[in-house]
């Protein structure tokens, strides 16, 4: 059985909060879209770089001490567009 809705009045001060908080909100929300999407992607790239480098040269850990290098083949030479989440 569906619970009954409880009917309430929110006060006009509230709504005007809520919808400037909103607008506030997606400015912000854009504002960490550009630093990570845009002005991080530099040295994003950079990471990955360094990451593949390191996974064949020196590997990675496979079982407590057992390493397994990585062969040029199994590197991705091109990789899907960054999904950033927060």
């Amino acid at each position: 059985m569906a619970k009954p809705f409880i009917k309430h009045t929110v006060p006009a001060a509230t709504k005007a909060w809520l919808k400037k908080e909103a607008v506030v909100q997606k400015k912000l929300h854009k504002a960490i879209q550009k630093e990570m999407n845009v002005d991080f992607a530099p040295k994003r790239a950079k990471l990955y770089e360094e990451f593949f480098e390191r996974i064949k040269t020196r590997g990675f850990n496979v079982h407590f001490t057992d390493r397994r290098q990585i062969t040029e083949e199994e590197i991705p030479t091109q990789h899907r567009k960054d999904k950033v989440v927060w």
